[in-house]
């Protein structure tokens, strides 16, 4: 039997077909709609909105952020506290709504400790608010997306960056103080303040990368999140996160926004100062 399926196997290879791989797309596109009914639409079906964000500063393009008590839960895990908020387009210069797909970053946060249907609440209820879904070209394989970097040396999801130390209430009260009003949104995981999830807009000048990269329609990781838990503030790694959310660009488009990481890091160290 063993043989005959390796017969198989080798035939199919020389013949050119390959068995077809399961894969995730990043995002799906749904039907328009003005921004102050897909927020009603969210909140009717148990998705909160928790902010609002106009990358780069454009109030045409709309990063609207939502967490439901899904979401919660799954972030209650250990190091899983960035899974909380999920992230919505709001495209009205060209008239798209944009969703981030639960499933795909659900996998890639959890990794070998994903398990199947995690994701299906929170799909469930992204469906009954936004009607039919369409999947985007731009997806992963689900085996890559479970030990994902964008090449060898690059970092993986737990590569961390931590910008500060310090307890959680002091770390809040220097990110509130530096940053401001960029502070779109704080979500307390724990419930008792010891571990919050913020959503900081970064400066504008770091944030129009989007505009070299063509990909204001989809900055499915603004406002760009610190984690504030344990004694530390901590960021995903930006040369993961960006490549994870923007899986169909290439080495020579990322070289374009080289100096990003790094200005990201620097922003949030500056904001806990």
């Amino acid at each position: 039997m063993l043989k005959r399926m390796w017969v198989l196997g080798l035939i199919l290879c020389v013949c050119g077909v390959s068995w077809a791989a399961e894969t995730v797309a990043t995002d799906f596109k749904a039907a328009y709609l003005p921004l102050e009914a897909l927020e009603q639409k969210l909140a009717a079906n148990g998705l909160e909105v928790v902010g609002k964000h106009a990358v780069a500063g454009n109030k045409k393009y709309t990063s609207v952020v939502y967490t439901s008590k899904d979401l919660k839960k799954l972030a209650k895990n250990p190091n899983r506290g960035f899974i909380a908020v999920l992230r919505i387009m709001h495209n009205a210069d060209k008239k798209e709504v944009v969703a981030s797909n639960p499933e795909y970053f659900i996998r890639a946060f959890f990794q070998k400790d994903y398990k199947e249907g995690m994701e299906k609440p929170v799909m469930k209820a992204l469906q009954s608010a936004l009607g039919t879904l369409t999947p985007t070209a731009d997806q992963l394989k689900t085996k890559k997306l479970a030990k994902y970097h964008f090449m060898m040396s690059m970092p993986y999801y737990d590569d961390f960056v931590r910008v500060a130390k310090g307890t959680t209430p002091d770390l809040m009260k220097k990110l509130e103080a530096n940053a401001g009003d960029r502070v779109v949104f704080k979500l307390d995981l724990a419930g008792d303040g010891s571990s919050m999830l913020c959503g900081v807009a970064l400066p504008k000048e770091i944030e129009k990368f989007n505009e070299k990269l063509d990909t204001m329609g989809r900055s499915h990781l603004l406002p760009y999140t610190v984690l504030i838990e344990n004694g530390e503030a901590n960021i995903l790694h930006a040369k993961y996160y960006l490549a994870l959310s923007f899986p169909q660009l290439t080495m020579t488009e990322f070289m374009k926004i080289m100096a990003v990481p790094g200005n990201i890091e620097d922003a949030f160290k500056a904001d806990f100062q």
